[in-house]
């Protein structure tokens, strides 16, 4: 049965009172922050746990550079420090490679469509997962998008949680039947507003987040990144947001304070893109916007901080 009941914390996201504190004591501002997320994971972990059951599976989605990853290793930390056995799956390991990717319409692979992975070795994996407590993971390749000749074991304890992450964990076709998965949700739900105007709606809070990342650890050209952008956001509607009602909890994982980060990292990119690019208009708001907001140095993001995932300097492994 849906649960619904289900929701995620808002928060007042106004750049005037960003930019105020900001100013006035930005650590605290970061602090409070973290400290408000870390809670919120907190809770979730200690629900699942008081649920019936051993051996949870908790198939979390959400759409691109939602922080699904650093998420799932905060709730992991949770999860560890109540003295339970974790153990981490990123769906992205199941893709097939680029090869054999489907194409879109403008000749380009499609990783957006479920298609994009080894649906049966996930189905496997799960039920390995739930049944043996044992099973043999891929490895992929993101810069030479491929699967390489790498793979891991993971073995359990009988009471351990699996948090398995991806883009299309809430797909039905990895689910049904499986009565001991739970489902959880992740993505910025909130823009910053100037009163009732977008200064960055969320859609665009996770774009600086893919195009920081992307281009930091991915080495992916900046024109190319922008030519992938509408493609992401159509797989988005397409085999995302149709299933995140049926999630068992929800995530907002904005955090209020990172377009203050993020801008000494974006901008520079954001400026390179040339007027002729189609997307120059969108690009051209999006440093505007980012101008408007008190600068906050990076040296104040804690290193387990899900920032960390798209600037770097973190204590996580991706």
């Amino acid at each position: 049965m849906m649960n619904y009941l289900n929701t995620y914390r808002r928060y007042a996201c106004d750049i005037n009172r960003i930019n105020e504190e900001a100013r006035s004591d930005p650590k605290a501002l970061v602090d409070l922050t973290e400290q408000i997320y870390r809670y919120d994971l907190s809770w979730i972990a200690q629900q699942i746990l008081s649920g019936e059951g051993h051996r949870h599976v908790i198939m979390l989605s959400g759409p691109s550079s939602s922080g699904k990853t650093t998420t799932s290793k905060k709730l992991s930390d949770e999860f560890l420090s109540r003295g339970v056995d974790i153990k981490l799956i990123s769906m992205d390991d199941f893709y097939l490679g680029e090869e054999f990717v489907k194409r879109t319409d403008d000749g380009k692979p499609d990783f957006e469509s479920v298609e994009a992975l080894d649906i049966p070795l996930i189905k496997q994996t799960i039920d390995m997962l739930l049944t043996k407590g044992e099973c043999v993971i891929p490895v992929y390749d993101f810069v030479h998008s491929m699967r390489t000749q790498k793979t891991r074991t993971l073995r359990l304890e009988s009471d351990s949680v699996i948090i398995m992450e991806g883009i299309h964990a809430l797909n039905p076709i990895f689910s049904n039947g499986r009565s001991k998965v739970i489902k959880v949700y992740t993505s910025v739900k909130q823009g910053i507003k100037n009163n009732e105007d977008y200064v960055l709606t969320n859609r665009d809070i996770r774009f600086v987040r893919r195009f920081v990342r992307d281009y930091q650890f991915r080495k992916v050209d900046p024109v190319y990144m922008l030519s992938m952008w509408n493609g992401v956001v159509d797989g988005e509607k397409k085999y995302i947001r149709p299933y995140r009602y049926t999630s068992d909890f929800t995530i907002n994982s904005i955090h209020i304070y990172e377009p203050c980060v993020m801008r000494e990292y974006a901008l520079p990119i954001l400026n390179a893109i040339p007027q002729s690019h189609p997307l120059y208009n969108y690009v051209s708001r999006i440093a505007e916007s980012l101008n408007r907001f008190e600068k906050i140095d990076s040296s104040l993001v804690p290193e387990n901080s899900l920032i960390r995932e798209f600037i770097g300097g973190g204590c996580y492994k991706y």
